[in-house]
C-alpha cells in the first residue's frame, strides 16, 4: 500500500487543519524567526514547540466538536476584530458616494458624491443638516 492511502486512513475520523491550525502555524512560524535573533531557549520550547504541538494535537484530534467550537470562536474573533478595517477599506474603494455621520444619532449616511454645500435629512431621525463634500 502506498503512504497516500495508509495517511487518509489514518486521518479518517480525525479533525484536520483549519484556520486556527494556519494561524497557529504562521504565529509558530513568527515566533521562529524571531527566536533566530534572540536566541532563547524559553521562547522556542514554550512558544514554538508548544504552539505547533497544539496545532498537531488539534489536527489529529477524534473530539471533533471540541476543535470546531475551538475554530468558531478564533473565526468570531477575527471578524470582529478586522470588521472595521474591512468596512474602511469597502469605503475607500467607493469612489462614487461620500460617508457621512448625522451630528444628532451618529447614523452613517451613503450620499452621493457630488462637489460642493447640501442638506440632508438623516432617513433614521429625521435631523436636517448640511454636508459639504470637497472633491467630486
Amino acid at each position: 500500500m502506498n503512504f497516500r492511502y495508509k495517511f487518509m486512513q489514518f486521518m479518517r475520523g480525525r479533525y484536520g487543519p483549519d484556520a486556527f491550525f494556519n494561524f497557529l502555524v504562521i504565529v509558530a512560524s513568527v515566533l521562529a524567526v524571531v527566536n533566530i535573533f534572540v536566541r532563547s531557549f524559553w521562547l522556542q520550547v514554550a512558544g514554538v514547540n508548544a504552539i505547533i504541538a497544539y496545532a498537531f494535537f488539534r489536527m489529529f484530534s477524534r473530539n471533533l466538536d471540541a476543535r470546531s467550537r475551538e475554530n468558531r470562536f478564533f473565526l468570531n474573533v477575527k471578524v470582529a476584530l478586522f470588521k472595521n478595517h474591512n468596512v474602511r477599506r469597502q469605503r475607500r474603494a467607493d469612489r462614487t458616494h461620500v460617508y457621512k455621520k448625522c451630528p444628532q444619532c451618529r447614523a452613517v449616511l451613503r450620499l452621493p458624491r457630488r462637489k460642493g454645500k447640501h442638506t440632508t435629512v438623516c432617513p433614521k431621525c429625521g435631523n436636517k443638516f448640511k454636508v459639504h463634500v470637497f472633491k467630486a
